[in-house]
């Protein structure tokens, strides 16, 4: 019997004392553990959910850029364009020295101050890799109108207008260089979009007449 009573003893004795340091010390290591790699793990879910919706997002924008580009080269118009300025612009032009090019285009909403429904639109790149599209009524005047400004698409590298007379050739001039004469417009564009993250689209717009 007093034999019972000290084993009772020295058990009751030994869970008084709990855990001893080194147990302690492993059992925080193991939970600082496993708390980073679930960390970790939840890091990395984030990080791949923002880059889907990022892409995603990209995507919509491109596609919404390519819906506006493509609607306004399906009604362009020949019509010179007075530019307030004394002046008379082609129907269809481009930039020599940089990117830019403007046309006449209709088909658009007939409202009181434009009862035509016809715009002068202008596309351009500007310093901060935005592709800028702006729009002035057919009756309106650059030098006192900065028309209606919209931004299509960010972080662009580069964007390239080409032109066909019918031809195969494809020139980013029109009207094109060093040929004496040509038609008013070109018979097909060809447009090609460079994002600054090197990725590149290009479209092919058919039925451009005169």
């Amino acid at each position: 019997m007093h034999v019972i009573n000290d084993l009772n003893s020295i058990y009751r004795t030994k869970s008084q004392l709990g855990f001893t340091l080194i147990e302690t010390l492993i059992a925080l290591s193991l939970l600082a553990i496993i708390s980073l790699m679930s960390y970790q793990a939840i890091e990395v879910v984030i990080g791949a959910d923002e880059r889907s919706r990022a892409k995603q997002s990209g995507e919509m924008q491109i596609q919404r850029a390519w819906k506006i580009i493509q609607q306004d080269l399906m009604h362009i118009r020949n019509r010179p364009f007075r530019d307030g300025l004394g002046g008379i612009e082609p129907p269809y032009f481009t930039e020599k020295s940089d990117f830019g090019v403007r046309f006449s285009r209709g088909n658009g909403p007939m409202i009181a101050t434009n009862p035509s429904g016809m715009r002068r639109v202008a596309y351009e790149l500007n310093d901060d890799q935005q592709l800028i599209r702006q729009s002035w009524g057919i009756t309106e005047s650059m030098r006192y109108s900065d028309g209606v400004s919209l931004v299509l698409l960010e972080d662009v590298e580069k964007i390239l207008f080409e032109h066909s007379d019918g031809s195969k050739l494809f020139n980013a001039d029109w009207p094109p260089l060093r040929r004496q004469k040509s038609d008013p417009l070109p018979k097909m564009i060809r447009v090609t979009i460079t994002l600054s993250n090197g990725a590149e689209t290009s479209k092919l717009f058919l039925g451009v007449s005169s």
